[in-house]
């Protein structure tokens, strides 16, 4: 319980989220942490816990017919793993992994829905966030089913900002395509100097030219 206070204490996200929820349930939350790639949940198995990401980031991903690796979202602070799967006792929609060192939060399904039942301003939020969940999975859908692969390198490009940099390897895992056609965009991309690469770093250096060029696509 020490920890929990602790960590409550020392992020805005936590404190935020936790700030109304009953001690009944408050004590009942378990702190975990777990090395890079030692956090997993696989696709197509039920779970009985939700977890809360307190430190770091994992990689929320489905496997295609081919065993490739597609990423839906990256999860950092702040963020449920497991909720609507939870609560409608299903499997698992996607497997999740942990990208970094992380530090969650767990609590068991009886636990969180008594949290939802006491906490309306939580239950309202909950909702609210799987709503944007929702949108934000169906566009990526989208990407992956209607955009070309520069419209989709180009997508995940936008949302970077001067002082952001991207991992190629991170970028692929986003781009339904082969690796050979992604580079081949990137190395575009880097002749119209829109972005710099360095040892698979890849940094935007010209937002607005990467824009214009996403407009023509």
């Amino acid at each position: 319980m020490n920890r929990l206070i602790e960590i409550i204490e020392g992020s805005p996200e936590m404190s935020e989220i936790l700030k109304h929820c009953p001690y009944s349930v408050l004590k009942r939350f378990q702190v975990e942490s777990h090395a890079k790639g030692r956090f997993n949940l696989e696709q197509g198995t039920i779970y009985s816990e939700i977890y809360i990401v307190v430190q770091g980031n994992l990689d929320i991903f489905i496997l295609s017919d081919s065993g490739r690796k597609i990423t839906l979202d990256i999860y950092g602070p702040g963020n449920f793993i497991g909720e609507h799967e939870l609560l409608q006792e299903i499997p698992f929609s996607s497997s999740v992994q942990s990208l970094s060192d992380v530090v969650l939060l767990k609590l068991s399904r009886e636990a969180f829905k008594e949290w939802l039942e006491l906490d309306r301003s939580f239950s309202k939020n909950l909702t609210e966030s799987l709503c944007k969940q929702i949108y934000h999975l169906s566009k990526r859908i989208e990407s992956y089913s209607l955009f070309s692969t520069k419209r989709q390198v180009i997508e995940v490009l936008s949302s970077l900002s001067k002082s952001d940099y991207l991992d190629r390897q991170a970028l692929l895992k986003r781009i339904s395509s082969t690796p050979r056609s992604v580079d081949r965009i990137l190395k575009e991309l880097k002749d119209l100097e829109i972005i710099e690469m360095d040892n698979g770093v890849i940094k935007l250096t010209n937002p607005n030219l990467l824009i214009e060029l996403g407009s023509k696509e």
